[in-house]
């Protein structure tokens, strides 16, 4: 709120100045950007392998869990001796058991990490775009002779005149590589 009303209050007052304010609509830019749109790409890869090898211990889990019920099943045999059923249930079934526990953990924590470390990985990469998108704004209001740049999000209302959204979009994907040809 202090944001807007210290944008409202700064516009307010170079209107009177006569001073030349532009806006950029920033997710637009970002979501336009072609960096932005292979690190996105970098990092569903980097998510859809680990789910991929989560999915591959799954089904490891999974065998396990089968191969333990037949084991539980011959443990309550009523026809054994309490040995023989103790005896099962330590050197058979615990050992299975725990191998499972074991499996959820890791794939809990796997998951968990990949998380994280996805998350984070976004947030610098979008840190360095979000650099370079400032850097080309900075370019362009030299440029243009602007005293000011907004972002979209704090006008209230702007003339789409004054709008350089495109114009910094077609700038930062000046040096895509050519798309591959079909």
């Amino acid at each position: 709120m202090k944001k807007i009303i210290a944008t409202l209050a700064a516009v307010a007052a170079c209107s009177f100045l006569n001073a030349s304010i532009y806006y950029v609509d920033m997710a637009k830019v970002y979501q336009n950007f072609y960096k932005a749109k292979e690190a996105a790409a970098q990092i569903n890869a980097s998510a859809e392998t680990t789910k991929s090898e989560l999915q591959k211990m799954d089904e490891k889990r999974q065998a396990l869990i089968k191969e333990l019920q037949p084991l539980v099943e011959k443990a309550k045999n009523p026809a054994l001796t309490e040995a023989a059923k103790k005896d099962i249930i330590e050197k058979e079934v615990t050992p299975k058991a725990q191998a499972i526990q074991r499996m959820e953990t890791d794939m809990r924590n796997i998951s968990e990490q990949a998380k994280v470390r996805l998350r984070e990985s976004a947030q610098r990469i979008q840190q360095v775009h979000f650099e370079e998108i400032s850097k080309e704004i900075e370019k362009i209001a030299k440029e243009k002779k602007a005293d000011y740049v907004l972002a979209k999000s704090v006008c209230l209302f702007a003339k789409p005149e004054f709008d350089l959204s495109d114009e910094v979009i077609k700038r930062i994907n000046a040096s895509a590589p050519a798309a591959p040809k079909k």
